[in-house]
């Protein structure tokens, strides 16, 4: 098994950082520093900054229509079904907007675990939070760890993430594909991780991970 965070993982963009710019408020950026400084969780960040978003449907596909996937996605999804692994997005994003990305480049097949994005009005929007968890540490939205617990009967769980939604889970899987701030939380607690650039990185060493000890592959703190 392996759950692919997708903001800034398979997207090249953070899409709800992208959309705020377009479309949010003053307000948005005062509760990004609220989070910033831990004042807030990531689930009330995101529910107040998206009530604060003004954009038509129309409006808000012609953003999504312009933010574009890592090129080796697809190749490394490709390689998963060959090797017969399933592929999760858990993403403390947007539903709407990874499915209407992913279907553009035909992988809108993928299980999608993320916030609910809700048209209410003809320019507003709201968020649900399907797989919330009131006890979750980080208070996320969308509780990565909760997943991760729901799948104990697989063998070998990967994750790959870049950011600091995917910091609670990356001690509860067997390896960690790790980009950018990801990079330094594992090294910074001793957790097993690859680095990578991108999903190509990826390709590369997954037929062998499959079938060789996860230590061979990981790098760990010096």
């Amino acid at each position: 098994m392996i759950l692919c965070d997708f903001d800034g993982t398979i997207s090249e963009k953070d899409v709800t950082d992208t959309l705020l710019d377009h479309f949010g408020n003053d307000q948005c950026a005062l509760l990004e520093q609220q989070w910033l400084k831990g004042i807030i969780g990531s689930r009330e960040c995101m529910r107040q900054q998206i009530a604060n978003m003004q954009a038509s449907q129309i409006e808000l596909d012609s953003v999504l229509a312009q933010i574009k996937i890592d090129p080796t996605f697809s190749e490394f999804i490709d390689i998963a079904r060959e090797a017969h692994l399933n592929v999760q997005i858990v993403s403390d994003g947007l539903d709407y907007a990874i499915q209407s990305i992913l279907k553009r480049y035909n992988l809108d097949f993928l299980p999608i675990y993320a916030n609910r994005l809700l048209h209410n009005q003809q320019q507003g929007w709201k968020l649900d939070f399907p797989y919330t968890n009131q006890h979750c540490l980080k208070a996320s939205g969308n509780c990565k760890c909760q997943h991760r617990r729901q799948l104990a009967g697989f063998q070998k769980i990967f994750y790959v993430g870049d950011g600091t939604s995917d910091f609670c889970v990356a001690d509860k899987v067997d390896l960690v594909f790790a980009k950018d701030k990801l990079i330094d939380f594992c090294r910074q607690h001793g957790i097993h991780h690859y680095p990578i650039k991108n999903f190509g990185d990826v390709v590369a060493i997954l037929p062998n991970l499959i079938k060789t000890s996860v230590e061979n592959h990981c790098l760990s703190p010096a």
